[in-house]
């Protein structure tokens, strides 16, 4: 039976969202779809029996080669490596409840992993791939995938959050987030903590951002507080906007109005516990002032 070119680019929105959930950079994703589609359109197609299949095990086996270089390179990052934001309109196949799959921050924790680790985590619990699935698709026995599957856990347990997707309470806390910030009012920011409170934040060493993690609520209000006190007032640049399916903070030069930080976070028991302030340029690219 003959396969239709437009049958075969309806899987592109799956193809996508699989490649950057493992690889965490949106042109590092598209580039891997666009090569595994240019090779289906060189080889014979008619010979494939489950093109979904072909598809994902293409572009799942290419994105674990080029995690492997990337994974090199982000050990000589200077300062935490952060997932690169992209906004709803880029990110086909979510559901609704499943926006903390592509949170920042359960994204980063996935940095944990290995490769093949994070392809079977990813396949197993975003994608609800059975084991047999698995197998067709990575080439390697059920057992072995349990197996990879099981010391994924236990790697990312000691860092196990909730990762929660009530966009209704992350927008509350986002908007008292910036009241207390624009005021200056740590007592309010730090009311708005929870106890063990992490900062990371990824400058990519092109611009000032924190090399190392912080923690607790009084240095990580503190150093938010400093870099606000930047921020041109009283007609300051920002927009909210939705960054890996929940609400987020995009701040802007008042003259170019080009991004200058993406600030992300997580909440838990109604309290942010981790932020991630995205400061790198070359991450920034493709959010755009909405003014």
């Amino acid at each position: 039976m003959t396969t239709q070119l437009s049958d075969i680019f309806e899987h592109r929105p799956l193809l996508f969202a699989i490649a950057y959930r493992m690889i965490g950079e949106k042109q590092e994703a598209e580039d891997i779809v666009q090569d595994v589609y240019a090779r289906w359109l060189e080889m014979d197609a008619n010979r494939v029996e489950q093109p979904r299949h072909y598809l994902m095990r293409a572009v799942t086996n290419r994105s674990i080669n080029r995690l492997k270089v990337l994974q090199k390179q982000r050990e000589l990052y200077m300062g935490p490596w952060l997932p690169e934001p992209v906004t709803d309109i880029a990110l086909p196949e979510r559901s609704p409840d499943r926006s903390n799959d592509l949170s920042i921050g359960f994204l980063f924790l996935l940095e944990k992993l290995n490769p093949l680790e994070r392809a079977i985590f990813l396949l197993r619990k975003s994608f609800d791939l059975s084991y047999k699935e698995l197998e067709n698709i990575l080439d390697i026995p059920e057992s072995t995938c349990r197996q990879h599957l099981h010391r994924a856990k236990e790697k990312l347990q000691q860092d196990k959050k909730r990762f929660e997707s009530d966009v209704t309470r992350h927008r509350e806390l986002l908007e008292a987030f910036i009241v207390a910030c624009m005021n200056q009012d740590q007592d309010k920011l730090i009311s708005l903590l929870k106890e063990d409170i992490s900062f990371y934040g990824d400058g990519g060493g092109k611009v000032s951002s924190a090399t190392k993690p912080l923690f607790g609520r009084d240095v990580v209000s503190r150093m938010i507080l400093g870099l606000f006190s930047k921020v041109p007032v009283p007609t300051p640049l920002y927009n909210l906007l939705m960054v890996n399916g929940l609400p987020a903070l995009a701040l802007f030069d008042a003259i170019s109005r080009e991004p200058i930080t993406c600030i992300c976070f997580e909440h838990e028991g109604g309290a942010i516990d981790s932020f991630y302030f995205i400061r790198n340029p070359d991450k920034l690219k493709n959010i755009r002032y909405q003014g």
